[in-house]
C-alpha cells in the first residue's frame, strides 16, 4: 500500500490518498491530481519553498513555468529537473525570498498565467 500526500491548488485543500495494487501501467495519481507537493508539513512550516511533481509532464510545461515563475518578483529560485528520461514527471522547486509570499501562491499564479497565454496563442491559432 502506497500513501500520498497530494494537494489541490484550486480548492486549497490537502487530501491524503491510499492506493493498492499499483503497477507499472497505473499512475502515481488519482482522477485528475496530477500535481503532487514533496514535504507537505514541511510547507505548512516554511512557506517560502516548495516542491512538486507533475506527473505526465515534460519539458514543455516545465521551461514556460520556470520562465514565467522566474520573471516575479520576490522569487529567489525557481527550477524544475527530470528524473528519468523515461519517467513521465517533472519536479520543480520554488522558493521567495519573502514569509508573506507563498510559494504554492507563486506556483499557482504561474499556472494561471501559462493557462491565459496558451488560451490566446490557441484562440489566434483557430482564427487563422
Amino acid at each position: 500500500m502506497v500513501r500520498r500526500k497530494t494537494t489541490n491548488f484550486a480548492e486549497n485543500t490537502c487530501k491524503e490518498q491510499t492506493m493498492t495494487g499499483i503497477n507499472a501501467k497505473s499512475p502515481p495519481f488519482l482522477g485528475q491530481q496530477k500535481i503532487e507537493i514533496l514535504n507537505i508539513e514541511e510547507y505548512k512550516r516554511d512557506s517560502t519553498m516548495i516542491t512538486a511533481i507533475f506527473h505526465e509532464e515534460d519539458h514543455t510545461l516545465g521551461n514556460a513555468l520556470k520562465h514565467l515563475i522566474c520573471m516575479m518578483p520576490n522569487v529567489e529560485f525557481c527550477g524544475y529537473n527530470i528524473p528519468h528520461p523515461l519517467e513521465d514527471k517533472i519536479l520543480f522547486r520554488i522558493q521567495t525570498t519573502n514569509k508573506d509570499v507563498p510559494a504554492g501562491s507563486v506556483l499557482l499564479k504561474g499556472l494561471r498565467d501559462l493557462e491565459k497565454i496558451f488560451g490566446t496563442i490557441g484562440k489566434r491559432f483557430t482564427e487563422v
